[in-house]
This record gives C-alpha cells, structure tokens and sequence, in this order.
C-alpha cells in the first residue's frame, strides 16, 4: 500500500463545523435559486485527516457516478457546485426530477461496491427536508466493521478511531488497486488488438489475410485476444497486492499464465496465438502495477527494469534462454529502445503506419525462434537482410514482402509480441 497516497493535515474541530454550515448555506441557495431539490455529497472518512489523494479520486469518481445514476433514472442535474477543502470534498447539486426518486437511485450507489460504503449522499427536497432511507423503505446504514446500525455504533463509540481508519484506508486502497488492475488490464488487451490490427503486417496475421498460417485467422486471434483479457488485470492485481518478494511474485504470475494459456487454448481449438504476448504482456502488466503500488515514477523505462528485476528475482541467469524469456531477461530492450520510439515518431500518420514501421525494423534485429522454427537459421537471416535492406516505407512493399514470405511460410511471430510489448508501452506513456 502506498502510504503517500493517504497522506493530508489534520483539521480542527472548528473548522469542520464551519464547513458544515457553508454546506447548509450552499444547499438552501441552490434550493431557493432553482426551486429543485439537491443532492449533497461527501466522503465519510473518520479522523482529523479529511482530504488525501485515494480520498479525492473516490470522490470525483463518486460525483460521476451520481450524474450517470441520476441520468439512468430520467433525471438530470440543472446546477452544481464543487468545493475542495481542507475539510473534505463536497459536491452540491440542484436536479430536476423528484427527491425520492434519487433518493432511492444514490442509495443503491451507495451499496453498489465496497468502497461506496464511504459515500455520503443526502437529497433534501424544495421544502428544505431531508429525504432519509426510512422514507423510501430502506434499512439504515451499517456499521463499517460490523452488523448492527451505523448511529448506533457511532453514539456508542464502539470501535477505535484507529479500527475505523484502517478499515477506511483498506477500503481505499482495494478499490483503488482494483481500478488501477482494470485499466493496466484494458491497456494490455488494447496492445494485443491494434498489434492483430496492423495490415500489412509481413507472414502474420491481419486484416488482409491469414499470413503464412493455415490454422488460425484474424477472428481466431479475437477470440483468443477476449478471453484472456482478464489475466492482464490479474497480473497486475498481483504486482498491486501480491508479495513483495520479485520471486515470489514471479510464481504466481507463472500459475495464472498457465490458466491462460489453457483459456487460449480452449478459445481457438488448441491453436497457439498469444503464448509469447500472455508472458511479455503479463509480465509488463504486474511490472507497472508494482510501481504504483511503491509510489515509484511510472514510465516505459522503469516498467521495463522492474519487469527484468521481476523475471531475475526468478531466473537470474540468462544462459539458455530464448525468444520471449531472454528479451524480459533484457528488460524488454527491443520494444523499449527501438519499436516504442518508432511508434512516438510515426503515430501521427496512423498506428498502421506506425506499427508496421516499427515490426519491420523489429524484425530486422530480432532473433526471432518463430523465425528458425519454420525456416532455420538461413531463413532468420533472410528475414533480417530483407528488412534491413528493403524500403518499408510503404504498404505495397509491405504487401510484397507478405506475399514472399507467406510463400517461404516463414511467420515472424516473435516480433509481432514484440511489438505488442511497445504498444503496449506506447499506450502505457500516454495514459500517464
């Protein structure tokens, strides 16, 4: 858990009940200003501390899930305010539509995950009333840590402060590595489909045929690409909460590759269509999350030395290895120092162009073991005299070079992992 993200000064009593009643005051303005019913919202965090980064993020994550609930339920919101101060967020909102009604909307937000628990999300109608979830027939709010009321547990003073704010930061921090996992997960399955994308792509498949491959096509790899898009999140959910020991870590990554791999098995018949890019891929995906978790700067470089520290905690000596294993020994050199800053350079003119531009010089220096396997050594070298020699400016040299390998059945399928490892750094630096 990274502990900067949980980091504010402490504030005083007076000022909370000073913030209490500006709040009061901004909810009767927006009251009187519109004739409309409001929602208020704030974060219920125990303690002195009231603002701190997880806290914000839920917050605003929370202010777009009341305008989408309110609007799924045919209402809208006419006006609002936001005020972010030392003493907590809050969100004000005039919406036109009946009080109950979102009543009953926002209180099933406030249940609709574990964190929402920390929602606060009141409706006060024209008539300056507190809709309460007695008036709509629901139970009061439970406690955090256990069954019985809320209210009662807080008049009591049941549990410690020091008990309600680690569950809260626990709450944070889950929902936060959940969201974290989700996205690093959407970006791999993102690298996976734009690398099926890019047409022409020399022996592999695309959109213009099924390369020097008479088992698998472009839907093939969709499939395969679909149901193995959950392991990328896992991974990183791992590098977000899994142990700490580089190792350690390692072995379960191992064990969900293998499922996945099973998955992709099952997905396409028994073909092989991402073995390579569910290691490298995975890999990378619990190398970014681990920075996150450690509050360390995230970039393609520091991904890629802490996917190398990864994969050496395990296997610390690169004698023997090859293909995929041997580039994450090298922290992913290839992708990193010449794919990724092809693809900086020849994005503007369409990830086509760019990832096309950046397989060809990929496949110009990459001893690729896909390459050898079909065509031995000689054809590894044909493949990187061809590319290093040809003019890939274009797609029609493109297209003959395809067509020309396709006839020497030669698949360059180590390259194509490599460039979904770049695109999948590419996409990772633009989404800093």
């Amino acid at each position: 858990m990274n502990a900067a993200l949980f980091e504010w000064a402490e504030v005083q009593l007076g000022a909370m009940l000073a913030a209490r009643e500006a709040r009061m005051a901004a909810q009767h303005g927006l009251i009187k200003k519109h004739n409309l019913p409001v929602v208020s919202f704030t974060l219920n965090i125990p303690g002195p501390v009231k603002r701190f980064a997880l806290a914000d993020m839920l917050f605003d994550s929370g202010v777009d899930m009341i305008s989408r609930a309110l609007l799924s339920h045919g209402m809208a919101i006419a006006d609002g305010i936001t005020r972010r101060c030392e003493t907590g967020c809050e969100y004000i909102a005039a919406i036109d539509g009946d009080a109950y009604r979102a009543k009953a909307a926002l209180t099933a937000l406030e249940e609709s995950f574990p964190a929402a628990r920390l929602f606060d999300m009141d409706v006060i109608t024209r008539e300056f009333e507190h809709v309460s979830r007695a008036d709509i027939g629901m139970q009061p709010r439970r406690c955090f840590l256990c069954s019985a009321p809320a209210a009662e547990c807080a008049r009591s003073r049941r549990h410690s402060l020091d008990e309600l704010t680690n569950h809260v930061h626990m709450l944070l921090w889950q929902w936060y590595a959940d969201a974290q996992a989700e996205r690093i997960g959407r970006t791999a399955q993102r690298a996976m489909l734009y690398e099926l994308a890019a047409t022409p792509k020399p022996g592999l498949v695309d959109r213009r045929n099924n390369g020097a491959h008479t088992d698998m096509d472009f839907y093939t790899f969709i499939d395969s690409a679909c149901i193995t898009a959950p392991y990328f999140a896992q991974c990183a959910r791992e590098g977000l909460c899994g142990p700490a020991d580089g190792a350690a870590l390692f072995a379960r990554l191992k064990m969900h590759g293998l499922k996945a791999e099973g998955d992709m098995l099952g997905a396409t018949g028994g073909v092989n269509t991402h073995k390579g890019e569910i290691f490298s891929l995975g890999l990378i995906s619990a190398a970014w999350a681990r920075l996150i978790r450690y509050g360390a700067p995230v970039s393609a470089g520091s991904i890629c030395k802490t996917a190398a520290d990864i994969f050496a905690s395990a296997v610390p000596d690169a004698h023997g290895l090859s293909g995929a294993r041997l580039s994450a020994h090298g922290g992913f050199a290839l992708a990193l120092n010449t794919a990724l800053p092809i693809l900086r350079r020849e994005a503007q003119n369409g990830m086509d162009t760019a990832a096309c531009a950046a397989l060809t010089v990929l496949m110009a220096q990459n001893e690729d073991t896909n390459i050898v396997r079909r065509a031995g050594e000689d054809g590894l070298e044909y493949v990187k005299r061809l590319c290093t020699y040809t003019d890939t400016a274009d797609a029609d040299t493109l297209m003959r070079m395809d067509d020309e390998l396709i006839r020497r059945n030669i698949s360059p399928g180590g390259s194509a992992d490599l460039l979904a490892a770049a695109l999948m750094l590419y996409f990772a630096e633009n989404d800093l």
